[in-house]
């Protein structure tokens, strides 16, 4: 079955259960992973959802270890599943009331990383890049590093005010295709991890690229992370936003936004290696 857009994609996804399904599987990437599981969760079913992968990022894919289209074949034949957690992000109007709730299941990220996508978002649109389009957004946003103002809160306690490059709020730990930007994030921890990148230079971020993609990013000074079940931004400008690959719509009239943590809300078909893979990510950090 085809769906013809996100709303379509969801729709189906709702009534899944209701017309006697024991499960979903999707063919795509991370968005559209996003848009059927954010629909099992607001309607309570407790179907297991498989996605094979078929994105240009296919991070949740990654951290459930069905990267290809035969580890997840193999994954659904086994009915191996998890219960995994998710996050809920909304919007806080100029008296913090919060505005356009939706959950997410792989990361939300603020500022460079939500940047770097609206613009390869347009380089797609334009160029048969696919994955390169990231790499090529990312480097042109280099010459002209933007920064964002605000204060992080975390559980009650403000932990950073100030100037920032990067703010990630992680279910898991990868995003844009194999970058590890909260690499210490769990999916089945009850916890968010988030970290954060301060304004340093451009050169020192390109130096630091490698440790983006291999999971040392945390042991730069630059960086500061924490791990919680509720951030709260409060913005001194526009906020530039993604929820798990897809560009968030910033209303006019935002002060600030919300993440919590959703423990055990979504259970998903995962590969053989999930639980040794998960275990190295604990050991590391």
């Amino acid at each position: 079955m085809f769906s013809r857009d996100s709303q379509h994609l969801s729709d189906l996804a709702g009534s899944a259960a209701e017309n006697g399904f024991t499960g979903i599987v999707v063919l795509g990437g991370d968005g559209t992973a996003s848009h059927a599981a954010r629909e099992l969760i607001r309607s309570g079913q407790s179907i297991p959802i498989a996605v094979i992968p078929a994105g240009n990022g296919n991070d949740w894919s990654r951290t459930l270890c069905t990267r290809s289209a035969e580890a997840a074949i193999e994954a659904i034949v086994a009915g191996r599943t998890a219960i995994l957690d998710a996050g809920r992000f909304s919007f806080l109007d100029e008296a913090e009331r919060e505005m356009d709730g939706v959950a997410f299941i792989n990361s939300a990220g603020i500022g460079l990383d939500a940047h770097v996508l609206q613009r390869s978002i347009r380089y797609r649109e334009r160029f048969p890049l696919r994955k390169a389009a990231y790499v090529f957004a990312l480097g042109s946003t280099l010459i002209r590093m933007p920064l964002w103002e605000g204060s992080l809160e975390m559980d009650g306690d403000e932990v950073y005010s100030g100037r920032y490059l990067s703010i990630t709020v992680g279910v898991c730990p990868y995003v844009g295709g194999g970058m590890m930007l909260s690499p210490s994030s769990r999916p089945d921890d009850g916890r968010l991890d988030g970290a954060i990148v301060t304004p340093i230079s451009r050169w020192k971020l390109i130096r630091n690229l490698p440790r983006i993609y291999n999971g040392t990013l945390l042991d730069d000074p630059s960086v500061k992370s924490w791990s919680g079940e509720r951030f709260i931004l409060r913005s001194a400008g526009r906020i530039c936003v993604e929820l798990d690959g897809e560009r968030m719509i910033t209303p006019e009239s935002t002060a600030g936004l919300l993440i919590e943590s959703l423990p055990e809300a979504v259970e998903a078909v995962v590969g053989a290696n999930y639980r040794d893979s998960s275990r190295a990510s604990l050991q590391k950090y």
